[in-house]
Order: structure tokens, then sequence, then C-alpha cells
């Protein structure tokens, strides 16, 4: 499974990128009500800076799990759905992600 699949996979069986996602934007706006009010970003690069975000969440999920994965040549994509339903990985990930403070 490459990374894009991988993606795809995530959103269409999670939760947890949107719920990240909203966790992101969360904090970005309230890191931006703290800047003085002529270096406040626009919501455009809000919204950069959260999708900046949420990809380098979902490269180090990817990262991780692409360690761990004995991946079939035949059914690489099988591999990973066997491995990630196997271990629970979107269950606990979606728990680890709900409990996720970020710093100010």
């Amino acid at each position: 499974m490459d990374r894009e699949e991988f993606e795809t996979y995530l959103n269409a069986n999670s939760r947890v990128v949107a719920i990240f996602r909203s966790q992101v934007l969360a904090y970005q706006h309230s890191k931006n009500c703290q800047r003085s009010a002529s270096k406040r970003w626009s919501e455009t690069a809000v919204a950069s800076a959260v999708d900046k975000m949420v990809s380098k969440f979902v490269d180090n999920v990817y990262d991780k799990l692409k360690a761990n994965i004995k991946e079939n040549k035949f059914q690489p994509y099988e591999s990973w759905v066997s491995f990630i339903e196997t271990n629970e990985v979107l269950d606990n990930l979606e728990d680890t992600i709900a409990e996720i403070e970020f710093e100010e």
C-alpha cells in the first residue's frame, strides 16, 4: 500500500484524520488569536498550516506501519488491511488522537 492508498483507506475506514484535523484547526486558530493583530495569519495561511500538520501526521503513521508490516508481494494491499485490522490500529489511533493536546 502506498502513502496515497493509505490515506484513502484511513479516510474511508476511520475518523482519525478528521478528528486530528479538527484539533489542529482549533490549535492553529488559538495560536493565531495570540498573535498581534498585525501579525495574524489569514484563513488561507491557517488552512495551509493545518494541511501541513495533517500531512505530516499521516506520513508518520504510514512510516511507522510500513516498518512493521510484512507485505505479501502478491497481495500488498491486503497485507496492510490485515495488519491494521488484526492489531486494531485504527481504534487505537482514534483513542490516542482523541486524547492529544497541543501546547501553545
